[in-house]
């Protein structure tokens, strides 16, 4: 049976709008993403429920009963991602209290799937989007592995963390963690997450309300968190291309992560593009971190980054996304404006109209227009 918050939470899919979410993210597979990898992470969408289980403190194993998280999960960019929601089972009201969000994806062309995650608690804000993973499916199990950005080895390097997906089953499956501080020769679980499916996932709410995991907008108050809160609503306007080619387009936004970060989609219904972003401000970089990905076959997730958000900033384009099991992402996230090969320039932003544009490095070292959007607000 639903508890109270999640089916508060349901009722507001009901509100009578002419478009959602799904409808926003492409929650419905097409035929480009069909084939049996991009599928093999399907077993997981849904709702469902995570007991996340630490190590006993005595024993050699992981205690009965741990913490609660309940995980909304889902497609989108019409099938490309994987999108994962999570938040606490019993919240408390007027309490701050954890998030999790995460997405992946099969990186065609390089055979594995790629996974970005932020978990923002009140303790601590988060790595953004920057926490990546990459791994592989053998015989029904899949393990991404990255460099663990918290934990060393006795030489000061990395430990490399793991994340295994196995014994999956109609109503579940298994979850565990574990790092490695001698290069896979040991592994030590430090969590284990007893994975029970719950149902379908329902309808996501309104267009431009926040997402799933959202209650009372209590994480990550202080500034400069918030700064691109005038993003959120439905915009209608057009893409305008460097040969001067118009097409009609669309912007959506919302918040997430319970007031962490800033979801937005831009559509091109013409030519089918939907592409993802999604901002986060991380104080232990003092940049706002924004994640992209379109639904572009083979095409990667990118990451910008800007010191500032909001009217007049510019967020140009980080290094490499992720080259291995082994290299944290974060050096490349200190990476400076004046090797980056692409930048997102907002030139207005305010209650009644949004305009950036998209401009490449040229071989000459300047930057040329690709594409500027022009928006304003439903």
């Amino acid at each position: 049976m639903l508890d109270l918050i999640e089916a508060a939470w349901l009722m507001t899919t009901q509100v009578g709008t002419d478009r959602t979410w799904d409808e926003v993210l492409g929650t419905e597979v097409t035929e480009d993403w069909q084939s049996a990898e991009h599928r093999q992470y399907d077993f997981w969408t849904g709702r469902g429920e995570g007991n996340w289980r630490p190590r006993e403190e005595a024993g050699l194993g992981h205690v009965e009963d741990g913490q609660r998280q309940r995980h909304y999960v889902f497609p989108a960019l019409d099938g490309k991602a994987i999108i994962e929601i999570a938040e606490p089972r019993d919240l408390t009201p007027g309490e701050a209290q954890g998030r999790g969000f995460s997405i992946r994806y099969y990186n065609e062309a390089a055979g594995r799937w790629v996974m970005a995650q932020h978990w923002p608690n009140p303790q601590f804000d988060g790595i953004v989007f920057l926490d990546q993973l990459t791994g592989e499916e053998h015989h029904g199990r899949i393990a991404v592995y990255s460099a663990d950005m918290r934990a060393q080895t006795p030489e000061g390097e990395p430990q490399i963390r793991r994340y295994q997906f196995s014994d999956i089953r109609a109503d579940g499956f298994r979850w565990d963690g574990a790092n490695t501080a001698d290069g896979g020769e040991t592994w030590r679980t430090w969590m284990v997450v007893d994975f029970q499916r719950l149902g379908d996932m329902p309808s996501l709410p309104a267009a431009g309300e926040p997402l799933p995991g959202y209650s009372e907008g209590l994480l990550c108050q202080t500034e400069p968190h918030g700064a691109l809160d005038g993003l959120v609503g439905e915009w209608s306007g057009e893409a305008v291309s460097a040969n001067g080619d118009v097409e009609p387009a669309r912007f959506t936004a919302g918040h997430m992560l319970d007031g962490c970060a800033i979801a937005g989609v831009i559509e091109r219904p013409e030519s089918g593009y939907r592409g993802l972003l999604a901002w986060s401000y991380t104080p232990i970089l003092q940049r706002w971190i924004a994640f992209y990905l379109n639904n572009t076959p083979r095409s990667p997730h990118l990451y910008f980054a800007s010191e500032t958000a909001g009217e007049g900033a510019s967020f140009f384009q980080l290094p490499a996304v992720i080259a291995d099991e082994r290299t944290p992402f974060i050096t490349n996230a200190r990476a400076g404006e004046d090797t980056a090969r692409a930048r997102t320039v907002w030139e207005t932003l305010n209650e009644a109209e949004l305009v950036w544009r998209v401009e490449y490095r040229g071989q000459d070292g300047n930057w040329q227009p690709y594409i500027t959007y022009r928006f304003a607000r439903d």
